[in-house]
């Protein structure tokens, strides 16, 4: 793997597999509380969605958060870590009866690590450089075994002597097949049959700032009010001339009566 990632995963008793594969929207409202539960001393600035290609990358200062129901993803560059069975339990957010994922890549050194933590507990870590096993716990997963047998030698320049305590494998290329294995999708290269596609994969972004810098919302923009002629007062000067009404001359009888012919 040579991409930089550096996620947790929180499946509160669902395959993630299955569950990712509806490419669900995020939920912002859940995605911002898991942040402030994880950062509880910080503000955040929505940057809104973000695929998880890219926010797998994290600097930083930044927080990347996919809630989708049973399924939940935290992108940290706290999580990049050497000895994963260390991590802060404040970062263990799966429910009872829900597994804990952790995969991290990290090109410039070359390091690769996962874990795994059901019900609380740690079933598996690993990570390693090239020529150096930091952590080795539990018991190796069915999938393991290919890695441990050879079957992924790491490749060298011709002439090259590699050092005797080389590992049979890159621990890069290890941890992107746990998370093959755990969550079906790589981040090198693009998509297989039956594999999700990471940029499809979307999270809520989030810029992390101590208290009081974070920048306030816009109040809303005033809404123009359409501007009306004035009414015009009638005055004496503006009025129109009044004209009496011509009168009707009677007829008959009453012609006679008042004099008229």
């Amino acid at each position: 793997m040579a991409a930089r990632v550096s996620t947790i995963w929180f499946l509160g008793g669902a395959d993630a597999r299955t569950e990712l594969s509806k490419y669900p929207q995020p939920d912002q409202t859940e995605a911002l509380n898991i942040a402030m539960s994880l950062y509880p001393d910080k503000e955040f600035e929505s940057l809104g969605p973000q695929p998880l290609s890219m926010a797998a990358t994290v600097s930083p200062g930044y927080v990347f958060v996919g809630a989708y129901g049973r399924v939940s993803v935290v992108c940290s560059s706290e999580l990049s870590t050497f000895v994963p069975s260390k991590l802060p339990e404040s970062w263990h957010l799966s429910a009872e009866g829900g597994s804990t994922l952790l995969i991290s890549s990290v090109p410039e050194t070359a390091q690769g690590s996962f874990a795994l933590w059901e019900n609380g507990e740690l079933r598996r870590s690993f990570s390693a450089l090239p020529i150096d096993i930091v952590e080795n716990l539990g018991i190796p997963q069915t999938w393991e075994l290919e890695f441990w047998a050879g079957n992924h030698p790491l490749r060298y320049p011709p002439g090259f002597l590699p050092d005797p305590q080389s590992l049979p494998f890159h621990p890069q290329q290890f941890a992107e097949s746990a998370n093959l294995e755990w969550l079906g999708f790589r981040y090198t290269g693009a998509p297989r049959e039956h594999e999700l596609d990471t940029t499809q994969i979307l999270l809520w972004g989030f810029k992390i700032h101590r208290p009081g810098e974070a920048p306030k919302p816009a109040p809303p923009a005033p809404v123009p009010v359409p501007e009306q002629a004035p009414t015009e007062i009638p005055t004496p000067e503006n009025m129109p001339p009044i004209h009496d009404a011509p009168v009707a001359k009677p007829r008959g009888r009453l012609a006679r009566y008042f004099g008229f012919k």
